[in-house]
């Protein structure tokens, strides 16, 4: 269900990458709010400096790029899911190459703090999900 829901939020970024970057600026401006009213937020200079390095980097080119490798990556990971179901272990294999194709590719194609946060990002719960689907190894052929 996450892989066809992302496929439907990607595709729209894909088609209106504009409107995605003004809302991941949106929400990056957001948690800087957030940080800075924290009590005890003395020195945030770096952080301040890897927000404006994002908000730099966050237009609707590297936005199109991103939907893209997602959409890659959903895509990969729905006929994986698909395989594993029917207790296929090469279904597990290829959910683990598209972590690593979503991991890899935005900090190859487009670098910097925006490429690694959204690498980060995309593979987050990725893993969680690889690691129980690998307990599940020993009944799939």
């Amino acid at each position: 269900m996450t892989s066809v829901s992302a496929l439907w939020n990607q595709s729209k970024n894909l088609w209106s990458p504009g409107v995605a970057a003004e809302n991941v600026t949106q929400m990056f401006e957001s948690a800087q709010e957030k940080l800075h009213a924290r009590p005890g937020a003395a020195d945030l200079r770096a952080t301040d400096t890897m927000f404006k390095i994002i908000y730099d980097q966050t237009n609707a080119a590297n936005m199109h790029t991103m939907a893209v490798i997602l959409l890659i990556f959903e895509s990969i990971s729905l006929y994986a899911a698909y395989l594993m179901w029917n207790l296929q272990k090469r279904g597990f294999y290829l959910y683990l190459a598209g972590i690593a194709i979503a991991f890899f590719t935005p900090l190859l194609l487009i670098g910097g703090w925006f490429g690694a946060v959204n690498a980060i990002a995309g593979v987050f719960f990725s893993c969680f999900m690889a690691i129980l689907y690998a307990f599940n190894l020993k009944h799939m052929h």
